[in-house]
């Protein structure tokens, strides 16, 4: 074709724009149809929306006499003669697939118009059929135009000629391309050209000024956001700019406005947050920016402020109103005062530019080499400017490298490394923490405020700077691609290679399709090719030429990809066109997705898929040489070689955390010594300690990178769970397509078919390219739960089977479908094979969504049928009920390696009920029958002493035995019946969800749920239950807070503040559902509480309760959605516990200030507003004092009671703060048998998490650190009111800011009245505190002052050239607390008021105790202490630190670590009378030690274990060792399992002796292997000492071992095993008082007055024990002995006159008696806990001997053991004549 044939074709394309209603170009615009080849003169960008001549000019410079003759050579270079409308079209947007294009026609601009998709070569049209704004929608996100206006039918835009393509198109809204939307396939349709569907975007509206070529490619959509529903919008109006003006919000088709009743700052920042508009300045009421014209759509708007859209915040309802226009809301936010004039096309063109949360701010890096390194400098209102390098770090540098895309700092150099800006300085004082997102986000002195030069500039040089040696920016790509990247002309193809997802890789740049070298070229590389065409994963990374060389330019060489790219041009590479290799070396690359693809050998799977980066780029892992992926030796990529791990400390901790980095299960095996073969790299890490939760394995703790003690014959491998199930992996039968919901991986689809609606239907799977169905075998609605979720539809509300939505005819792909119902994807699920089936058609599985339009109702033989099962955290395991009639009673078994087996009963009781009972989704636990009482299991056992606390998420969560290690058989299987298993004949799971209440909660059973009605919103109203269908109320009788707490927790109220009855909130009338509920408060579910049975009730609607929870106190005036209200405990108190609501309080020990009572155990829990963290301090605290608090104490938990860290456990006086992470806390008061003191008093108070400090001035003379003090939260800045205000405050702010010392505490506004809200007042500190805000305060924004009383500092941390007010600086109170006991796997300490000065005279004890067979490891990481090493020094001791060896004494400067031989370490500080200095700070961590032994101290025996290869390496056979007094007892045998040798010693038989004095009783024995027989021996005996050794007072679980230190003495191998443990005590009641029949009745039914005789035993082994009741109290309630108790014995001394002791057959047997009563009328039932102590025999000097202590010091004569037991209940048999109450 000549040069005049190609401008005829042009011309005749003009005629055809030009027909279309067209522009025809002037000559100054054709530049906007060629691709240049040098970036836009920035003048002209900044300026004017067209292209200047020069560019033009510069353009034609290049070489090209005609401008369009790149862009027809491109053309011609895919294949056509004839330049193709997309080639000139602007409006066209590509997608995934490299053929297909959207465009709109005909509409008078880009953004409306005709509908047309590029489909095989030509434009087509869409069929209206369903067509509407959902679909609309995708067209305008796709093209870039923003939302869609209209989605008008008909051809209204004009009828197309074309074919059409699509029809009957059912977008959900969310697709990124049209073409992704269900449809009826490909030029598939019913319909004519004068159905053609078109499409008006909200960017056609400004368009009339824009010229189409000018548009730019990538624009934002300008202001509304859609919500969860694809048709509601939020946009402001009539305010100027697009973050500022009257709120209008787009429902059902039409804008309207919101009235500002309870309009606030909160409301507010949501709108400016989904707008992104940065927070909210402002939010004005009554029409300030006019009153509109459409409806009112929402009122009394109460957003707590971190909703994601307007419309998500609680509100009247839609259209519900009572107001006018006059009252429309408004919002300003931040955004607009940094955009003035933003014009598209200004956007920065660099691509180290990035944009932060407004549109108009970007970043840079500039004069550095490279685009990751240089002088920082930001765009801000259209120039760019520098920062200056005050608090300049690398945490400011962090965030500047991710921003950018560059990895991580290396560095932040100031003082204008690479050279001084000429721009504004724009930031100064930018004090990031290190997570932010953009550099404007971190804190700092506010936009152009200031006061350095630009020989201050800051720089940054980041992680990636050293791959990048050459590349200018102006070579960085500027264009677009068949797959796009992040620039419009760049585009990826894979050629000659049979198919579109395996070839020679070619990059279209500057229009030229160009090849890449294949230096440094590997599968990451490859990766990122695969995934940005779509093509799943790679295969393989062929070099070398092997798909042909390339004929085009060498585009790209020394590719360096992590693999976790978007685009290949995103990796670090030589530069465009900068190369050293010819075509012989172009790169290829073979994707999953291809068609034909090789089978993979063993040596491609770990640098494909398998391969996972870190947190660094250029980190990945890997297994070799084990056969498959997911077993094999451990490889790690470290700078840019595959390097091995040396398998010292390693063990199933490490392997769990590659196993599951991988995606490979859990580890099953850890093996060491090159199991997998010896590498050949280098070795990169050593001493590896994971504690298996680390998400990479280089985050665990290890000696440092290349740093090792160890060789090759060393090296860790792995073996993980899925190794067991991928012998034959086949990617390549992975099918290749498009889909409505793709999966995990990148061909398979689901959808729903033949149902009228996307979401119900036929389930269809596409697989290998073909829509298949699903067997409708084991299918019910934990399957459908699944596909709705994936779909995007909901939950399940049935699933049908018996092809109810008509039979399918493709393939069956699934059968025997068994999901969780918490899989991601249904093939994630158990399935018995792709197209493995046993079925036909007519069973074809369906779903009905409940997000489908026309839901049938289905009825209650639509619950789950299956076995119940749910996936735990390995994925093959899985639990189920059978055998009980429904799923949620029966016999229990566990799917465990693929076998269903059962479990035994040993051990089994409610709390292990309840695990499965919650696991399955059933409720809580009603009975836990064992001896098969649902049939005995014929499969195998697999677990055996369960033993649950029963707060565990997973049955095999719990202790056991281990799996398949059992010592019973099926007579003994154990069952479970939970709450559920009752209801399960009428609910129905498909309508309990139909009701649309905000305050509906589902409970623990699926047809329970509660709502609050007719209080005026969902937090305060009549209480309903919705019980069998239908909503009935609850009864007033003994109705309280602990009721109504129940109910706000469970409705996400907040907590109660009145509990109202009487009808207060008007009668109901449906059935009064339930009556007599007795909450502690604690409980989950309201229903979960005592009462009096369902529909069981003696009450009328009169006495209906209701509540009044705390979130029911939203307005306007205070900015969070509660009142910081103080509570005072009343003194002196009695309360024992409870739980605390409030923002701030205080409680007290038992009747402080008189002494609190022996035996007290008290649980206070603190939960304050989400978001807010908790300060606790002790005002006064006084104690029985002990070196470890071991006997009176304090204990301080972030969180609850059982699983969280503990913060403190204190029992002298203190000034320590305690803070939680985050809004729980619970304290823990304990005192013991003896001493008493005056108890203590705390306080507490609750803060932001968000909150920060800073102090602002006017004036820079007085520097930095001098001004008014100002405290954020929330987006706002607010001041701090002077009353109260000290130097002591003064303090704490210079010590926060790192300002030095407090010189004045300013008041009365010195520094200037600030305009922000009052955030505290009345602010009373110790000075010691680490911020203000743990300081005593009034309550956040809670004040009686204003601006002109705020509070200011001046610190001594800059110089002051202004003299100023002085005050005399008052040290702080020294009292102090310091040691404790640290029993948690890691943790810190450090000395006293540390980074301050520790004080004089300290003398502190920390005892860290990890679990058995664990040692611990000490660091000190930063120890400043009088020099010298007799004056301060820090000392640890191996164990407890008065009778264990000192291991070292740590001096001024010293670092390292130190660990102990045991699982106890002891690390005592000392300073003397004079020099502190800065101190100390020390971590510590746990690792596993030798396990070739183990002990365990069990109630009635030692467990002592020995590991057969640990026997073998000896020398030893398992059966050579044996107990060393074994005289042939059967008991005194061990049991041999393949791994261990199982010794159970009793404490009084085999041989054990006991050894008692004034501390222990120590029970002692020794395991023996010696060489038999012979005349000569070559090896030495083995001699094992075992130790159950118990403390005085007390049981600790402690444990000294010896593994690694063998001493060799006399041919004799000794090895040391010592561990701790405690008794367990029997207590039953008898039926008369010769004690012959317990009663084993419960409840034990019995009269008023009558005889009660109770026994109680020692369950131990050793006979000389003796056993003394020292306090039994009675209480109505199982588990609160606090609240309303009776006192039968209290230490000793008898308190109820019907009390009287029995003598006893034995010392170990205690025996009473007591007469029956009851507390009132309405507790029927009467607990009895008592506290027994367990002696040493026949010693006077014991507690067991002493009797009635009414208050003593504590007796250190001899061991005793407490022990505490509940018994009950007991019930009255007949109603009392008379009441009687204990006296």
């Amino acid at each position: 074709m000549g040069i005049s044939t190609v401008i005829l074709e042009m011309c005749l394309l003009w005629g055809q724009v030009l027909s279309t209603g067209g522009w025809i170009p002037r000559t100054t615009d054709y530049a906007s149809l060629i691709p240049s080849e040098v970036p836009l003169d920035p003048t002209v960008a900044e300026g004017s929306p067209f292209p200047s001549e020069s560019t033009l000019e510069s353009t034609v410079a290049e070489g090209s006499p005609i401008s369009l003759e790149s862009t027809l050579e491109s053309t011609v270079a895919e294949g056509s003669l004839i330049p193709s409308e997309s080639t000139l079209e602007s409006t066209v947007a590509e997608g995934s697939d490299s053929g297909l294009a959207l465009r709109l026609v005909n509409g008078d601009g880009r953004c409306q118009g005709r509908v047309e998709i590029l489909y095989r070569g030509s434009w087509g049209t869409v069929c209206d059929d369903s067509w509407d704004t959902n679909d609309a929608n995708v067209v305008c996100r796709q093209l870039g135009c923003g939302w869609a206006m209209s989605a008008p039918g008909n051809a209204w835009f004009g009828q197309g000629s074309g074919p059409i393509a699509l029809d009957d198109v059912r977008c959900s809204g969310h697709e990124s391309y049209l073409w992704s939307c269900p449809h009826n396939g490909w030029l598939s349709h019913n319909c004519g050209h004068g159905e053609d569907a078109g499409v008006i975007c909200s960017a056609a509206q400004p368009q009339s000024t824009l010229r189409p070529e000018s548009w730019p490619v990538r624009i934002s959509p300008p202001v509304p956001t859609e919500g969860s529903e694809s048709s509601l919008a939020l946009r402001l109006v009539n305010g100027g700019d697009r973050c500022r003006g009257r709120v209008e919000v787009l429902y059902r088709g039409s804008w309207g406005t919101v009235c500002d009743d309870y309009w606030d700052t909160n409301d507010a920042n949501v709108v400016c947050r989904q707008l992104g508009c940065g927070w909210a300045m402002s939010a004005p009421g009554n029409a300030q920016f006019g009153q509109g014209s459409g409806p009112i759509v929402l009122d009394d708007v109460r957003c707590s402020g971190h909703e994601s859209y307007l419309w998500s915040c609680p509100h009247n309802g839609w259209l519900t109103h009572n107001c006018g226009h006059s009252e429309d809301a408004g919002v300003i936010c931040s955004a607009p005062q940094s955009r003035p004039t933003p014009s598209p096309d200004t956007w920065p063109t660099s691509h180290a530019s990035t944009a932060g949360s407004e549109s108009s701010l970007a970043l840079r890096l500039v004069n550095g080499g490279d685009r990751c390194q240089g002088r920082v400098e930001v765009l801000y209102r259209g120039s760019w400017g520098t920062v200056c390098d005050d608090y300049w770090d690398t945490n400011d540098a962090n965030v500047v490298c991710r921003q950018l895309g560059c990895g991580w700092a290396m560095s932040a150099p100031g003082n204008a490394r690479f050279g001084q800006g000429s721009g504004p300085i724009v930031l100064d004082d930018v004090r990031c923490s290190g997570h932010e997102s953009y550099l404007w986000s971190c804190p700092h002195n506010g936009w152009l405020s200031h006061n350095c030069g630009h020989h201050e500039d800051a720089g940054v040089i980041c992680s990636a700077s050293q791959s990048q040696p050459t590349p200018s920016p102006d070579t960085w790509p500027t264009s677009h691609a068949s797959t796009a990247g992040s620039e419009s002309s760049l585009a990826l193809r894979l050629v000659n290679g049979g198919d579109r997802c395996q070839g020679r890789v070619e990059v279209l740049y500057r229009g030229s399709w160009g090849t890449v070298c294949d230096d440094y070229w590997d599968t990451n590389d490859a990766n990122v090719v695969c995934r940005q065409l779509g093509c799943g994963w790679a295969t393989s990374a062929p070099g070398n030429a092997r798909f042909g060389q390339g004929s085009g330019p060498i585009v790209l060489d020394d590719v360096r990809c992590s693999g976790h790219e978007s685009y290949l041009w995103s990796c670090p590479h030589n530069g465009w066109l900068s190369h050293n290799c010819g075509h012989h070396e172009d790169a290829g690359v073979i994707c999953s997705a291809s068609q034909s693809q090789p089978t993979p050998s063993p040596d491609t799977w770990p640098t494909s898929h398998a391969s996972t980066a870190g947190s660094e780029s250029s980190l990945a892992l890997r297994l070799v040489n084990g056969g498959d992926r997911c077993q094999g030796r451990v490889e790690v990529l470290y700078r840019g070689s595959w390097g091995t791990v040396c398998d010292d400390y390693w063990d199933t901790n490490d392997a769990n955390v590659v196993c599951r980095q991988l995606g490979c299960g859990w580890a099953t095996s850890a093996p060491g010594n090159a199991r997998f073969g010896q590498g050949s790299g280098p070795i990169v890490l050593d001493d590896v300690r994971c504690s298996g939760h680390e998400s990479y394995l280089w985050s665990c703790p290890h000696n440092g990178w290349l740093s090792h003690n160890c060789g090759h014959h060393e090296d860790a491998g792995v073996i993980c769970s899925a190794s067991q199930s991928q012998p034959t992996p086949s990617p390549d039968t992975w099918p290749t397509s498009h889909a409505s919901t793709a999966g995990s991986e990148s061909s398979l689809a689901l959808r729903l078919v033949n149902g009228g609606d996307r979401c119900q239907g036929r389930v269809e799977v596409l697989y290998r390219g073909s829509w298949g169905t699903v067997c409708d075998d084991y299918w019910d609605t934990n399957d459908a739960n699944v596909v709705c979720r994936q779909l995007g539809c909901g939950w399940a509300t049935s699933a049908p089977g018996n092809a109810r939505f008509g039979q399918g005819s493709g393939p069956i792909v699934l059968d025997d479908v068994r999901c969780s119902g918490h899989e991601s994807y249904l093939w994630s699920c158990p399935h018995n094979g792709w197209l493995s089936h046993n079925c036909g058609h007519h069973e074809d599985a369906g779903v009905i969504c409940s997000a489908s339009q026309s839901q049938p109702t289905p009825s209650p033989d639509t619950w789950p049928t299956s076995r119940a099962s749910t996936a735990g955290s390995e994925s093959t395991l899985a639990l189920r009920l059978v055998n009980g009639g429904d799923r949620c009673r029966g016999r229990v078994e566990v799917l465990y390696q693929g076998s269903w087996g059962t479990v035994c009963d040993d051990y089994w009781d409610t709390n292990d009920a309840n695990v499965v009972c919650r696991q399955l989704g059933c409720g809580w636990a009603m009975s836990a029958p064992g001896n098969a009482q649902f049939g005995q299991g014929s499969g195998p056992i697999v677990l055996d002493d369960v033993r649950c606390s029963g707060h565990e998420s997973y049955l095999w969560s719990c202790p056991h035995n281990g799996w398949l290690s059992h010592n019973c058989g099926h007579h003994e299987d154990a069952g479970v019946i939970c709450s559920a298993a009752q209801s399960q004949s009428t609910p129905r799971p498909d309508t309990w969800l139909t009701t649309n209440l905000p305050a509906l909660t589902v409970g623990s059973e699926s047809s329970l749920a509660l709502r609050l009605v007719n209080g005026g919103d969902r937090c305060r109203g009549r209480v309903e239950v919705l019980y069998r269908g239908s909503w009935g109320t609850v009864c007033d009788d003994s109705w309280d807070t602990n009721d109504a707490n129940v109910v706000c927790r469970q409705l996400g109220c907040g907590w109660a503040m009145s509990a109202p009855g009487n009808a207060r909130f008007g009668q109901g009338s449906g059935p009064i559902v339930l009556d007599d509920v007795r909450c502690s408060g604690n409980e989950s579910y309201l229903w979960s509480c005592p009462h009096k049975g369902w529909l069981t009730h003696n009450c009328g609607h009169h006495e209906d309760a209701g509540v009044i929870c705390s979130a029911t106190q939203i307005n306007s005036t205070t900015t969070d959605w509660w009142h910081p209200t103080t509570t005072t405990t009343a003194r002196p108190s009695s309360n024992c516990g409870g739980f605390l609501f409030y923002a701030s309080g205080t409680f007290s020990s038992p009747s402080y200030p008189a002494y609190y009572p022996n035996n007290a155990k008290c649980v206070w829990e603190i939960e304050v507003n989400s978001g807010y963290r908790i300060n606790l301090g002790f005002s006064n605290l006084k104690l029985e004092a002990h070196h470890n608090c071991s006997f009176d104490y304090v204990e301080i938990f972030d969180g609850s009671l059982n699983s969280s860290l503990l913060l403190g456990k204190i029992c002298n006086d203190t000034r320590q703060i305690f803070t939680s992470s985050y809004n729980r806390m619970t304290i823990h008061f304990r005192s013991d048998i003896s001493f008493q003191n005056t108890g203590f008093l705390a306080w507490y108070n609750s803060f932001p998490s968000d909150a920060t400090l800073r102090l602002v001035n006017l004036n820079s003379s007085y520097g930095l650190c001098a001004g008014r003090v100002e405290i954020y939260h929330g987006g706002t800045w607010g001041t701090v009111c002077d009353d109260s205000w000290t130097i002591q405050e003064a303090e704490v702010v210079c010590r926060q800011l790192g300002c030095g010392r407090a010189v004045s505490a300013l008041g009365n506004a010195y520094f200037g009245s600030g305009s922000g809200p009052i955030t505290l007042d009345d602010v009373e500190c110790s000075g010691t505190e680490s911020t203000l805000w743990q300081c005593r305060n009034r309550g956040w924004f809670s004040h009686n002052c204003n601006h002109r009383e705020d509070a200011g500092v001046i610190c001594s941390g800059n110089h002051l050239s202004t003299p100023a007010p002085f005050l005399n600086i008052t040290r702080p109170n020294t009292d102090y607390s310091c040691g404790g006991f640290l029993s948690q796997p890691s943790g810190d300490f450090s000395s006293p008021f540390y980074p301050g000065n520790y004080p004089n005279n300290a003398k502190c004890v920390w005892d860290i105790e990890v679990q058995n067979n664990y040692r611990v490891t000490v660091i000190f990481r930063d120890v400043q202490l009088e020099g010298g090493c007799n004056y301060d020094y820090i000392e640890v001791f191996d164990g407890p630190y008065r009778s264990s060896p000192l291991i070292a004494r740590v001096c001024d400067g010293a670092r390292g670590s130190f660990t102990s031989s045991s699982n106890f370490m002891s690390i005592r500080f000392i300073s003397d009378h004079s020099i502190t200095r800065r101190g100390f700070r020390a971590e510590y961590y746990s690792s596993p030690s030798n396990d070739s032994t183990n002990l365990l101290c069990l109630p009635n025996h030692m467990q002592a274990s020995v590991s057969r290869s640990y026997l073998q390496s000896l020398g030893f056979s398992a059966s050579d060792l044996v107990i060393s007094t074994w005289n042939g007892y059967y008991e005194c045998r061990p049991q041999i399992t393949p791994n261990l040798v199982i010794f159970t010693i009793p404490y009084s038989g085999c041989g054990t002796f006991k050894q008692a004095d004034n501390d222990t009783i120590d029970y002692s024995n020794f395991l023996t292997a010696a060489v038999s027989g012979g005349i000569i021996k070559r090896r030495t005996d083995l001699r094992i000492h075992v130790s159950c050794r118990m403390l005085q007072n007390t049981w600790v679980d402690t444990m000294y071992i010896a593994n690694d230190t063998i001493h060799v003495a006399n041919n004799t191998i000794q090895v040391e095993e010592v561990q701790y443990g405690n008794f367990d005590v029997n207590i039953s009641f008898y039926t008369s008082s010769s004690f012959l029949y317990p009663v084993t009745s419960r409840p034990y039914y019995v009269d008023l007055n009558q005889d009660l005789y109770v026994q109680a035993e020692i369950l131990h082994s050793d006979a000389v024990l003796t056993l003394f009741v020292d306090t039994c109290v009675a209480s109505p309630y199982s588990n609160d002995f606090t609240s309303l108790t009776y006192d039968l014995i209290r230490s000793g001394c008898v308190r109820d006159d019907t009390y009287g002791p029995y003598s006893s057959p034995s010392l170990r047997i205690a025996r009473f008696r007591f007469r029956a009563f009851h507390f009132l009328n309405r507790f029927p039932s009467v607990y009895l806990r008592c506290k027994m102590v367990v002696c040493r025999a026949y010693d006077p000097s014991s507690r067991c001997y002493r009797g009635c202590v009414l208050r003593s010091k504590r007796d250190v004569g001899s061991y005793q053991e407490k022990v505490d037991v509940v018994l009950g209940p007991i019930q009255l048999q007949t109603p009392p004549r008379r009441e009687e109450e204990p006296r």
